[in-house]
């Protein structure tokens, strides 16, 4: 199983620095520097004691790439390159990382007998899992295919209770974990972890000569199958269109020459064969695609799955089987993949969103329009915490006012503190009056959608622990002023989302609160999920001893959907009828978001850890929202990949943290990744969800939850820009946080959540942002090519990536230079329309292509979108 497969992991540890021994192998390291222009690059490493000097690296054919090799003894090895003596790089190609204590992370090699991983052939790796009882769906998540939720499920295909898949992998290290309904369980026989970054681990694999070795290449006739599977997810089989139904198949790399779908009309009649393209690669897969297009409409239909490579063609057909393909007379009798409309509803996303620039605002910081409704704390949720002791310090609760908008300086370091830890408790009264008289600056601008985090009544300044989700808060304004607000908000073609919180309610909500007095009498009683009656009369050092809440947070205790489960299983739940609903917070829940959406007529919601909420719930939840409204907007914070989440059943997107804010720091904000890595992640994204839901993705580089994105690529502002240029022309709808379009600054929250600088324009930098920001944003609004034409990589080489957008004749290529050095780029056009190249940013005249080739000089962390003009 995997964790015999894993018992050598943790073993395989690195020799104290020194002479390599007797068995010792050559290892050879490369790397491409994303900064260009460099003077010297080490490699660096537990093998030479992390000397700085030890391990110099060479160009000596001048293409930019260093190398150098060294003799290493079996065993795993952390490093990194150092360049110009001031730069210390991660390896862009190393499949493990190992935290640095700075923080950073360390690359990981694993050397084996016969030399390092990377450079192993791949191997047959079997994974297990024995479960307790039942399980609705098990899958294996880790490093080898981007951690992605069902994409290798595991199956007990003997009824033994032990789940099983087998991969092929390359000789490598890797990080996993066992996804079981939702639950992500560590494999405890393993013999090697790290930590998760949640407050677990990791087990590790070490993928090595242990394992049966499998050749793979193109035109051997020999095509592996293990893992392949087709779940008919909405990835996979995506009603795109009423006349367009897309497949998505995976093979392993290198393994395979075409794949096609064979396909007939359901009870006989026409059909055909659809070949599938090559679009993309992950770690292990190989991603193709394609689509049967029917103006008519998509008909009922069955299909197979066929591969070939080198004259051998299998057939995969509906239980999953592989068999061999006899192409003079195929098997009709063989079971097929059934599609149907009813089966499989089309997935329609709003196109409002797919269209639109997305400005989240924080609304306690954004504008005080109205002093008379400022917070005065008389409120009984805040009795005993608005005053100071004598001393005038106190390291507990302190509600207060900020009365200079412009003093944020207690949101890094409190004044009434004496630990250190900055004022979560301060507010600065921003209210609805303030986002009405703001509303000219958001047109101008060009946003065309605001997502709000909460607007409930509630104790602290985020309002993520709502009092109750029928009331806004009265220190934002009326339930009369937020209707008149968002009135005009959708009279100037703006769309109102807001924050969705029902994970957790307040713990000062009248709800819960009539259970503390009232303990088992109370009715709302089964509202919470109670350990142990009454609180007690001090602070437990857990309050879970007590009842379930957020985190372990007092102030947010969890609200209970299925009364046979306690909180830490019922997420995992997929279906309804396996639950035992409590109906009334269902209803009570669905009552709300009616009121939000009919009675306040907004358009949609961004929905609040939501993996910590059954996904059942989710499921009632879209249906009687989209009934509601047909085109309401629903995105999910979800950080890793959204799996099953982002399907017709559930949310129409989630916010991208994993396929846009991860890579585009790494790559545009810090270059610790050079293009071609960069492009693998991009792709990664665009084949973890179907299309239109790639449309909508609500594409984020900081938020509430973040240090700004200026915070982190150190007041960089020609990073900040480029990378706003790719945000306005990338897949996906762009969001901007509230202050970035005028170069705010802050640290972790609640430092990111400082009052938005409204004298901007007193300030250079900021106006030149905002005006960078303002001409992009219009520019992708006047071009449909920019948010919803096809997409296409041209170059991915070192610090330089270039794409195309193209809509019909309106075709446009963006160029990203992330390295400090201006150089000529090669782009080839050759796919692109005939004719010359514009500028839309800088006037430099019509460029050429020659013999295919687009040449453009692009200056260091820099970037240049060109249109394409007609011959």
């Amino acid at each position: 199983g995997a964790g015999a497969a894993a018992g050598t992991a943790g073993e395989a540890t690195a020799p104290v620095p020194g002479a390599p021994g007797p068995d010792a192998v050559d290892v050879t390291f490369r790397f491409q520097p994303v900064i260009s222009g460099i003077q010297s690059c080490h490699l660096v490493g537990e093998f030479n004691g992390w000397d700085q000097a030890a391990t110099p690296m060479t160009d000596p054919d001048g293409d930019g790439m260093y190398e150098c090799t060294v003799k290493l003894s079996p065993g795993k090895y952390a490093y990194k390159f150092l360049v110009d003596g001031v730069n210390w790089l991660e390896d862009p190609n190393a499949t493990d990382t190992v935290d640095d204590g700075y923080g950073g992370v360390n690359s990981l090699i694993n050397v084996g007998e016969s030399g390092a991983s990377a450079a192993g052939k791949p191997r047959q790796v079997r994974f297990a899992y024995a479960a307790d009882g039942k399980p609705a769906e098990v899958s294996l998540a880790g490093t080898f295919n981007n951690w992605t939720v069902g994409k290798t499920v595991m199956t007990d295909d003997d009824g033994d209770g032990t789940y099983e898949v087998t991969m092929l992998l390359p000789e490598d290290t890797y990080q996993y974990k066992f996804v079981v309904d939702g639950d992500w369980i560590t494999d405890r026989s393993a013999t090697d972890f790290v930590e998760d970054g949640f407050g677990g681990q990791n087990s590790v694999l070490v993928v090595d000569g242990r394992f049966s070795g499998i050749e793979l290449a193109l035109g051997d006739g020999k095509i592996f199958t293990d893992a392949l599977q087709h779940r008919q997810t909405a990835g996979e089989l995506n009603r795109v269109s009423d006349d367009r139904l897309t497949f998505t198949v995976k093979t392993y790399q290198n393994d395979v020459e075409t794949v096609a779908v064979h396909w007939r009309k359901a009870g006989g009649g026409g059909g055909g064969t659809i070949g599938l393209e090559a679009v993309a690669t992950d770690p292990t897969y190989q991603y193709w695609r394609g689509s049967l297009v029917n103006p008519a409409g998509v008909p009922d239909l069955d299909y197979e799955i066929v591969y070939s490579d080198g004259g051998q063609d299998i057939l995969q057909n509906g239980n999953g089987t592989f068999v061999k393909l006899d192409t003079a007379t195929e098997n009709l009798n063989s079971p097929m993949f059934a599609y149907s409309e009813a089966a499989f509803p089309r997935f329609t996303t709003p196109d409002w969103v797919r269209n639109g620039v997305i400005y989240q605002i924080f609304p306690e910081r954004f504008a005080n329009g109205d002093r008379s409704n400022d917070p005065d704390f008389k409120e009984e949720y805040y009795d005993g915490r608005t005053t100071l002791p004598a001393s005038g310090k106190t390291n507990g609760e302190y509600y207060h006012l900020v009365e200079d908008w412009n003093d944020f300086g207690g949101l890094a370091k409190s004044p009434y503190r004496t630990d250190g830890k900055p004022d979560y408790f301060s507010f600065y009264g921003g209210d609805i009056a303030g986002l009405r008289e703001k509303l000219d600056y958001l047109e101008d601008l060009g946003i065309t959608i605001i997502y709000f985090n909460p607007l409930f009544q509630a104790r602290s300044n985020h309002k993520y622990e709502a009092y109750d989700y029928l009331s806004i808060d009265p220190h934002f304004g009326t339930e009369e002023e937020f209707k008149t607000f968002v009135k005009e908000a959708h009279a100037r073609g703006i769309r109102i989302v807001a924050d969705w919180v029902i994970n957790h309610i307040g713990d000062h909500s009248p709800y819960f609160q009539d259970t503390v007095k009232n303990g088992k009498k109370s009715p709302y009683w089964d509202w919470f999920e109670w350990n142990r009656w009454p609180l007690p009369s001090h602070e437990p050092t857990d309050w879970t001893e007590y009842y379930e809440c957020w985190w372990g947070f007092a102030h947010m205790p969890d609200l209970n959907f299925d009364l046979s489960r306690s909180s830490s299983q019922e997420n995992g739940v997929a279906s309804v009828e396996d639950a035992e609903v409590n109906q009334p917070v269902v209803d009570y829940i669905l009552e709300s978001a009616r009121w939000w959406l009919e009675d306040l007529d907004i358009d949609g919601f961004r929905l609040d850890v939501p993996n910590e909420v059954p996904f059942w719930v989710w499921k009632i939840f879209r249906d009687e929202v989209r009934s509601i409204k047909p085109d309401a907007y629903l995105v999910g914070e979800i950080w890793s990949d959204a799996g099953d989440w982002v399907s017709p059943d559930c949310f129409d997107a989630t916010m991208n943290y994993k396929y846009f804010k991860d890579p585009v720091t790494d790559f545009v904000g810090h270059g610790r990744i050079d293009a071609a890595r960069f492009d693998r992640a991009l792709q990664a994204g665009r084949m973890a969800y179907p299309e239109q839901a790639s449309q909508v993705m609500m594409n984020l580089i900081d938020s509430h939850d973040t240090p700004r994105y200026l915070n982190g690529v150190n007041g960089d502002l020609r990073r900040l820009h480029l990378t706003a240029l790719f945000a306005m022309t990338y897949v996906g709808a762009p969001h901007i946080y509230y202050g970035d379009e005028i170069a705010m600054t802050g640290g972790a929250d609640p430092d990111c959540r400082r009052p938005f600088r409204w004298n901007w324009k007193e300030d250079r930098d900021r106006a030149a942002t905002h005006a960078w920001y303002r001409s992009l944003i219009h520019l992708r609004k006047d071009h449909p090519a920019l948010s919803t034409g096809d997409f296409r990589s041209l170059v991915a080489q070192g610090p330089l990536y270039a794409f195309a957008r193209t809509d019909g004749d309106d075709e446009f290529i963006v160029v990203l230079n992330v390295g400090k050095q201006g150089t000529d780029v090669q782009i080839p056009v050759g796919a692109l329309g005939s004719g010359g190249w514009e500028d839309v940013l800088e006037s430099r005249g019509t460029l050429s292509p020659a013999d295919g080739t687009l040449t453009v000089d692009v200056d260091g962390v820099s970037g240049v979108i060109l249109k394409r003009v007609a011959a």
